[in-house]
């Protein structure tokens, strides 16, 4: 008998206990600028440069839901993160940072990344797709193509930045014509 009202009673306690240990949310404080990251809404993230206030967000869904070439999502004083789709057939643009290392990740798509010591020695070159990382050494030309037909989803992390606080490129064509862009 005393073992029975044992086992009735220990996980009545333990779930009292575990109960009375859970803190409200009542006096939580307001995050600034905190996105809307439902995974069922999809269509109301907030496409802006959230630096540099912190900032917590499920980035794939930020990568495979952006529709412009290229949007700065965070801009803080040393690193810069920018989501990207590139439509088939473009390219990020053959480019160098001799200050800096690069860091790309694929979230969906297709691609062929080259890397080299010049400009017309790109002779480093990979396919890339869904999941993959492209670590980008400092001093070297590189560049990431689409081949192809559906847009290609990525980000990159830049540091120091790279890119203009609040940047947003909606096509490659608008891209290029910024002065800042390589």
């Amino acid at each position: 008998m005393k073992f029975k009202t044992l086992n009735f009673i220990t996980p009545l306690m333990v779930s009292f206990l575990m109960v009375s240990c859970v803190q409200t949310d009542s006096k939580k404080p307001a995050i600034a600028n905190e996105p809307n990251v439902s995974e069922t809404n999809k269509g109301a993230l907030e496409y802006r440069d959230f630096g540099d206030d912190p900032f917590v967000f499920n980035i794939e869904d930020y990568t495979k839901g952006n529709d412009t070439y290229r949007t700065a999502l965070w801009t803080g004083e040393f690193m810069q993160l920018t989501v990207m789709s590139i439509l088939p057939g473009e390219d990020i643009g053959l480019e160098v940072h001799m200050d800096h290392d690069q860091f790309i990740r694929v979230e969906e798509g297709t691609g062929i990344v080259m890397m080299g010591d010049a400009e017309e020695d790109l002779s480093y070159q990979k396919k890339v797709e869904d999941d993959f990382a492209i670590m980008i050494p400092a001093g070297k030309w590189h560049n990431v193509v689409n081949d192809s037909d559906k847009p290609l989803k990525l980000y990159s992390i830049y540091a120091p930045i790279e890119h203009n606080r609040g940047t947003v490129h909606k096509t490659r064509e608008e891209a290029l014509a910024d002065e800042h862009d390589h």
